[in-house]
């Protein structure tokens, strides 16, 4: 019982959540585990754990000390059911997790060696035992280890057993040991309370931090880029929630650098009737701007190929009556150029801002235009004229499987020219321009990127349910229960 509720708690932990403003580290990512999340976890490991012993076998159990030498092998669980179990947090220690109530029907193979002085009496049967009023209280203690990963270890268990009855059959030795059954049965109690407290040690200390040692502290954001979430200080307890610090950081897979800003603090909120909360930080969305900006990702060159409708020729120099194409807005083209392609690069001048002010998100984004047209019997493209623009947008956010989402809103902008070959050049080509590039390009491209969504909380073994977003100042706080997927 205590290995499958530790290894759930596990999950949440890696998931990839009171803990008051002032104790909160700066980070773009932090999770507040709450009572009800462990209770959940508790349930769903209890359940399973009895649907998956009863009728099954387990460990043999072993014991040597002095002359005897005592085995139960071939150990069949015909019974097993847990009164009351529970999760209950320590504040500024860790978590216990207890049982009352604990009772065990089994059959099994004895076998056992008497070797006083110079006597060696051996023998073995069959022996039906019954184990009542069982209980243990395990405290865990969590931390973080030098990978930035969840740590886990057992700091204390008391284990406790009322009674138990066990009868003897077979063996030549099967009517004495049931003569002394009293004697014997206070020797398996005192051998079963030890092996209890050994078996959770193990489990906490060699497997458990094992699977917390192999958890993702990161995750790939496309082809170019990297969430890194790994803890930045031990989890925090309180009497009713665990939180956790992560770093909530995007970096550039192929060229990770810090960036020279720092997150703001998270906005409190003291809400606890969700499992899990999440802190989402504008923070985050930064230092994705800041990282794209840094290497280059904004900036690209467009020919026909990039806009969603390219069999219109949107940038061709000569279109078919009826069509529309740059050509029909800068007749300039259509004379000097006929017949070819323009091409734009589209470089941002900054780092794109995403803000989190009065419950909405907003984008705002500061670039230059520069169209290029190349002859077939030119070397190099000839210059046309480069425009400036500021373009601004409300991006509409949701959460679902374990992704944010983002949805751009109509895009405004302004545009002016910077300087040019052509002339004139009036206001209804650049909007007609400018306009075909935010719907045909930069808006879809953008809207891609958020249709795939930043991967938080994800794991193929939970669901989420009964999710809300809410967007504070500089902070997006997602709230959310589980549902363990059943397999």
């Amino acid at each position: 019982m205590a290995v499958r509720a530790s290894l759930l708690f596990c999950v949440f932990v890696s998931c990839i959540g009171i803990v008051t403003a002032s104790h909160d580290p700066l980070c773009g990512l932090k999770l507040r585990i709450t009572t009800s999340c462990l209770n959940y976890a508790n349930k769903v490991m209890i359940d399973k754990f009895l649907k998956k012993t009863r009728g099954g076998t387990i460990k043999p159990i072993e014991n040597n000390s002095n002359d005897l030498y005592f085995k139960l092998e071939k150990i069949y669980v015909k019974e097993l059911s847990v009164g009351h179990s529970s999760v209950t947090m320590i504040e500024d220690k860790g978590i216990q997790w207890s049982a009352r109530g604990i009772s065990i029907s089994v059959s099994a193979h004895y076998r056992y060696k008497y070797t006083p002085y110079f006597l060696h009496i051996e023998d073995d049967g069959g022996i039906d035992g019954s184990v009542f009023g069982g209980l243990f209280d395990v405290r865990l203690a969590v931390g973080i280890d030098s990978t930035r990963r969840p740590r886990v270890r057992m700091d204390s268990c008391n284990c406790a057993i009322d009674r138990v009855k066990v009868k003897f059959s077979g063996g030549i030795s099967s009517m004495i040991l049931n003569l002394f059954r009293s004697l014997v049965e206070d020797y398996l109690k005192k051998i079963l309370k030890s092996k209890v407290c050994d078996a959770i040690r193990d489990t906490v200390d060699r497997d458990l931090e094992k699977s917390l040692h192999r958890a993702h502290i990161s995750s790939k954001i496309g082809p170019k880029f990297l969430l890194d979430y790994g803890l930045q200080k031990s989890p925090v307890f309180n009497s009713d929630s665990m939180e956790t610090f992560h770093k909530g950081i995007i970096y550039c897979r192929k060229n990770i650098t810090q960036v020279p800003f720092q997150p703001s603090p998270f906005p409190p909120v003291t809400r606890n009737d969700k499992m899990i909360y999440a802190w989402v930080s504008g923070y985050m969305f930064r230092s994705l701007t800041y990282q794209a900006q840094r290497n280059g990702v904004l900036h690209k060159t467009l020919t026909n190929d990039d806009f969603l409708n390219s069999t219109v020729g949107f940038l061709s120099t000569s279109c078919k009556f009826g069509k529309l194409c740059i050509g029909k807005f800068l007749p300039q083209l259509q004379h000097q150029f006929p017949r070819e392609v323009v091409e734009i690069e589209l470089k941002s001048r900054k780092a794109p801002n995403i803000i989190l002010v009065d419950g909405q998100l907003r984008l705002i984004m500061n670039g230059s235009m520069t169209l290029f047209v190349k002859p077939p019997t030119a070397a190099e493209r000839k210059y046309l004229f480069t425009m400036d623009a500021d373009m601004a947008s409300s991006i509409k956010v949701s959460y679902s499987d374990g992704y944010l989402h983002s949805n751009l809103g109509k895009m405004n902008f302004n545009i002016c020219i910077s300087n040019s070959t052509l002339h004139p050049i009036y206001d209804r080509a650049l909007n007609f321009i400018m306009q075909n590039i935010v719907k045909h390009y930069v808006k879809p491209a953008l809207d891609s990127q958020g249709s795939i969504g930043l991967p938080l909380l994800k794991s193929d073994d939970i669901k989420l349910v009964n999710t809300n977003l809410t967007l504070t100042q500089d902070a997006i706080i997602i709230g959310t229960d589980l549902q363990v997927i059943e397999i």
